[in-house]
């Protein structure tokens, strides 16, 4: 089962769900899924970028659906409530955050550690 989100993303964001949903197997969907389980990893971490900035609100930006698992969606749906904001606004919120971790080397930064704890 799957449930379907409207993201509202203005010109930037659309054009860099697509570029980074370009590759071997990559879906939207897939992107936004990675996302927001990286956004959600991210809870702890005392970055004052991670909560949905209190001036955000629902865009009426054009909207491009996407499906999560019910398990991601799940997840954020209970974040969204708790920061006070819908579920397709926090998803946003989440994709930003990701690729903004990308574009400044923190995501590369991250998983080089992880693979040195495996060994």
């Amino acid at each position: 089962m799957s449930k379907d989100l409207t993201l509202h993303l203005d010109e930037f964001g659309h054009s860099a769900l697509a570029r980074f949903a370009r590759g071997p197997g990559e879906t939207e969907d897939a992107l936004v899924r990675t996302a927001a389980l990286y956004y959600l990893s991210e809870r702890d971490s005392g970055r004052p970028s991670w909560r949905v900035p209190r001036f955000s609100t629902e865009q009426a930006a054009p909207g491009r659906r996407v499906q999560l698992d019910d398990d991601t969606w799940s997840a954020l749906d209970v974040e969204a409530a708790r920061q006070g904001v819908s579920a397709d606004t926090l998803a946003v919120h989440a994709l930003m955050f990701f690729l903004a971790d990308i574009d400044s080397g923190r995501i590369g930064g991250r998983l080089e550690l992880s693979l040195e704890d495996e060994d």
